[in-house]
């Protein structure tokens, strides 16, 4: 027991963990609150900004924290700090790339908001902001520092609240209360952290059209991994609402939120990990290989009990958090922790075809799983109803599973014990 409680890794694994349920958490347990003082019209506001932010920080700059966990170890600091630049040049390119797309399609996207230009700059910079926080993350990551981690989320999601309730409650902002106070907190930490990366020794100015040609060709196939993700875990909403109706669709949102809590856990848990994988899957130890084996059964071995643990728990968990009006969804919730359980197996393969550049095929067979998400939902919605959309969660999140983990075992043969 002394063994475990020493051991780094487990102590990050739980500290990443509870600081991500607690921020989760606390955003979940503020809704009676939000929802007393803001309307149906305002939630709808926030969420149409939120989904525009989701899609937006993909595309700008590529989703940088992507290379930078997966090449650090093998590039050490002192090179890192080369590339940082240079993501930085890309992400100053893809800001005004993101910010003109908006300008162009503002008569399309942005209709039902007064004071377009206005909110599109706020949403440019909200996206910026929020990706250089993503950065700054990834070098905690990296550092291993979960206790600084969980001080950053946690100053984050405090101080942005207080001050959105502050501004809702007293001063009587619309949803606008909740974005500025979002946009001003993160306008904080990306001014901390672009402090941090200089006095770290991270940021080095070395503007090179060969590294930004290799951040490229690595970051942007990546992207429609993320796509592919995205479009799985928001997808069906889309389709309940076609074939079915609004109150399917919240139905069955209620079980996602309360499905995807598993998810949380595993991605928290992959936050510790990586860090360690990526640095001693470059050593070509069998001692650090057989670490990597073991750890990653082990994990497996979680994310199955978790989820089984999770579902025996489901029942008294809801009947507290949920009201009884939305009962029903008690039954979608089983099959889609199923869906999240695969997702969760899968986390840890795909940083294994990450360090073998292998990115393209990850943005590929990711694409590839929406497109099946996407068809079964069409077929299966229209044959059971809600609870199709959650067996194209199951299958879809199982085929990617499947399909990664081959790879793996494909390309590392001394996984199969070769």
């Amino acid at each position: 027991m002394k063994r475990v409680f020493k051991n780094r890794l487990l102590n990050n694994a739980l500290i990443f963990t509870l600081s991500t349920v607690l921020n989760k958490g606390m955003n979940f347990f503020i809704l009676p609150i939000l929802t007393f003082y803001l309307t149906k019209d305002d939630y709808g506001h926030l969420g149409f900004i939120v989904s525009v932010v989701a899609i937006a920080s993909i595309y700008m700059g590529f989703w940088p924290p992507n290379f930078i966990m997966a090449k650090f170890s093998t590039f050490g600091k002192k090179k890192m700090s080369l590339y940082f630049s240079n993501i930085f040049v890309i992400l100053a390119v893809t800001f005004f790339g993101v910010f003109l797309f908006f300008l162009a399609t503002k008569d399309i996207f942005f209709v039902n908001f007064n004071d377009t230009f206005e909110l599109i700059v706020l949403i440019s910079f909200y996206t910026l902001f929020m990706v250089v926080f993503n950065i700054f993350n990834t070098i905690i990551q990296l550092e291993k520092n979960a206790v600084k981690y969980a001080l950053f989320q946690t100053f984050y999601l405090f101080c942005s609240l207080g001050i959105a309730l502050v501004l809702i409650i007293l001063f009587h902002f619309d949803w606008r209360g909740k974005f500025y106070a979002e946009l001003f907190i993160l306008s904080l930490i990306s001014t901390y952290a672009i402090y941090y990366f200089v006095k770290e020794g991270y940021l080095r100015f070395d503007f090179d059209l060969k590294k930004i040609k290799t951040l490229v060709f690595y970051l942007f196939p990546m992207t429609f991994h993320v796509i592919g993700l995205f479009l799985m875990g928001t997808i069906d909403k889309v389709f309940l609402a076609k074939y079915l109706d609004l109150e399917s669709v919240g139905i069955y949102t209620i079980a996602m939120t309360m499905s995807i809590i598993v998810n949380i856990v595993y991605d928290s848990a992959i936050k510790a990990w990586e860090p360690y994988f990526f640095e001693k899957i470059v050593t070509n130890s069998k001692s650090d290989q057989k670490f990597i084996i073991k750890t990653v059964l082990i994990y497996s071995v979680f994310v199955i009990l978790t989820a089984y643990v999770y579902l025996s728990l489901i029942p008294v968990i809801f009947s507290v958090m949920i009201d009884e009006k939305f009962n029903s969804s008690l039954l979608y919730i089983p099959l889609l922790v199923i869906g999240f359980a695969f997702e969760g197996l899968r986390k840890p393969l795909a940083s294994f075809l990450m360090h073998k550049n292998m990115v393209k095929t990850l943005g590929v067979i990711s694409l590839f799983a929406a497109g099946v998400n996407i068809l079964l939902n069409i077929v299966l919605i229209q044959k059971y109803a809600i609870a199709g959309a959650a067996y194209a969660t199951i299958f879809s999140f199982a085929v990617l599973y499947f399909i990664t983990l081959f790879l793996v075992f494909k390309h590392y043969p001394e996984l199969r014990g070769r």
